[in-house]
Parts: structure tokens; sequence; C-alpha cells
């Protein structure tokens, strides 16, 4: 928050539906890990497509439930013991990293979510799992002529 190369940065802590900026003033809204953790996720999308301007991009980042099959397996027990463990090493908290296995698991599979972005009224365009399936990046766009 120091660097000089920041120094046009304004940090801003609000409710992600309800933010407080005008319609249409970001060329470009970026989340990451936050939808998962909202009560609304339909909600949070409308916002950041009221926010974000006509032909701007919205990239949300977010964890995925581990797929079906041996490498899901290998994945949920890693999230579930060895994350964890390593958490409370490093940290010596636990909980966080329990709440991080425990929420993903719970959250949409990345096609649900991209049905959820385009119903809040934004063109998904596209989504790409990587980190063995356990992450993904949901590209959207808001329509050029839209209007609020």
């Amino acid at each position: 928050r120091r660097s000089k190369k920041c120094s046009s940065i304004r940090w801003c802590l609000a409710d992600a539906c309800r933010l407080p900026f005008p319609d249409d003033c970001f060329d470009a809204v970026l989340s990451g890990y936050l939808v998962r953790n909202v009560i609304d996720v339909m909600a949070a999308f409308r916002e950041q497509m009221r926010v974000v301007k006509p032909g701007g991009r919205v990239v949300c980042l977010e964890t995925c439930p581990p797929e079906p099959g041996l490498k899901g397996f290998a994945v949920k027990i890693y999230t579930s013991f060895v994350i964890p463990m390593v958490g409370r090493i490093i940290s010596g908290d636990t909980s966080a990293y329990r709440y991080l296995h425990e929420s993903t698991g719970c959250f949409m599979e990345p096609d649900r979510l991209a049905l959820v972005i385009g119903q809040s009224g934004l063109d998904h365009l596209f989504f790409r799992r990587f980190m063995l399936g356990t992450q993904a990046v949901h590209v959207a766009q808001k329509r050029k002529n839209f209007l609020l």
C-alpha cells in the first residue's frame, strides 16, 4: 500500500453486493476467491456488471469442488488433510484452511457458475480450470449496448 507505483490506488472495504462506485466506471472488474464467500452470488455479479463500462470485462478467479474420479479423490485428501496441516505448521491456524476445504466443497461447479454469470446479464465468454482442476478463472463481458 505504500509503494509509489500504487499511489493512485484508493483502497476500499465494501459489500460486494453494494459497491460504492457509480455506474459504468471501471474498464474491468477482477475478483479472486470472492463469490464463494457471498450470500447472493447473482447479486454480486449484477453489481460487478453495474460498475463495469459497456464492453468491459469481469474476471473471476475461484476454487472448484474436486472433479469425480481418482484425481478428484486425491485432491480431496490433499485439501482436507495436507493443506490444513501445513497451514497449522506455518501459521498456527487450521480453521482458515479447513474453511477453504469446506467452502470449496459446497460451492458450485464452474459450469454452474458460468450459468449464474450469464443469468446476471453478463455475456459469459469462457472459463478455464487449472491447478489439477482446483481453480477456475471465468471471463465475462458487459454488452457494449447495455443500458441499466
